[in-house]
């Protein structure tokens, strides 16, 4: 089942929700909520915390609004076997994904097409590389007509910020795979990225030397998403690889952790560091 969610863009957005409704080992928690004891006892250190609170600062909200009958969504699992579905117009369509990395731009490397740009060009500006999934695409001009939210973290919206999408960078349906490019001439805006995503790979050091000779992953299995349910604030779901899949390259692993519409697009965090061979990186 595709967790992408679909509604009318002049409709209350996020639906009454029990999030509690979850299994013994499952967690559904509001970003801000998140605490060590919501983590299993062999994981309850600040590496792993400030692990997940890293990927969580790194995760956005994605809207795609429909442009007419042309704009159909699809899921698959390889390209020739293609489900469609339309997406028509003064309707709305969320997702989820990460920051991926950032890029300095100079008025050499063309003109900044953000909306401020187009009115009066800076000579610097930036792209943001967003990781989400293939089926939020249907073909290259829909990366026009995404809109991504960072930081909304709680209902008050204080820190929010908002990019758009301008062109596909990668795009992998077999994978599920897809990578596009916002564009911004806030320099200060892709700073702080470039401090984060610096943050998360520290993180992501920092856990590994806590974690790869006291946790065997294959023991405790745990999987973690961040994710923004139904194009709400951001949730921390944790969870674990199912039993009885083979690991295969191309399709990386069944979880259990809990997740919504609006999910679709998220990273997905394995925390296998005493795992000799990689799990490829997948999105939910």
């Amino acid at each position: 089942m595709s967790d992408v969610y679909i509604t009318d863009e002049h409709t209350k957005i996020i639906p009454n929700i029990d999030y509690s409704a979850t299994y013994g080992h499952q967690k559904h928690v509001p970003v801000n909520d998140f605490s060590l004891e919501d983590l299993p006892v062999c994981y309850q250190h600040a590496e792993m915390f400030d692990l997940i609170r890293s990927l969580a600062d790194l995760t956005v909200k994605i809207e795609v609004k429909g442009v007419g009958k042309r704009r159909k969504h699809y899921w698959s699992a390889a390209q020739r076997t293609c489900v469609v579905k339309d997406l028509g117009e003064g309707e709305v369509m969320f997702g989820s994904g990460k920051v991926d990395d950032v890029f300095f731009r100079t008025e050499k490397d063309g003109q900044c097409p953000c909306d401020e740009c187009l009115i009066c060009p800076k000579k610097e500006w930036g792209e943001i590389r967003i990781l989400t999934s293939a089926q939020l695409l249907y073909d290259e001009e829909d990366a026009k007509h995404f809109s991504c939210t960072l930081f909304y973290d709680d209902d008050q919206q204080i820190d929010v910020r908002y990019i758009r999408g301008h062109r596909v960078a990668v795009r992998n349906v077999e994978r599920d795979l897809l990578m596009f490019m916002c564009s911004t001439c806030d320099l200060d805006l892709i700073r702080k990225l470039e401090g984060m995503l610096d943050r998360f790979e520290a993180c992501w050091e920092n856990a590994f030397d806590k974690y790869v000779h006291t946790v065997q992953w294959d023991s405790e299995r745990l999987v973690v998403i961040v994710s923004h349910p139904y194009g709400g604030k951001k949730h921390v779901s944790l969870g674990k690889k199912s039993y009885g899949f083979e690991v295969k390259p191309s399709k990386g692993i069944n979880y259990d952790t809990p997740t919504y519409q609006g999910s679709a697009g998220t990273f997905v965090l394995i925390p296998d560091f005493d795992v000799k061979d990689d799990i490829v990186p997948k999105t939910c």
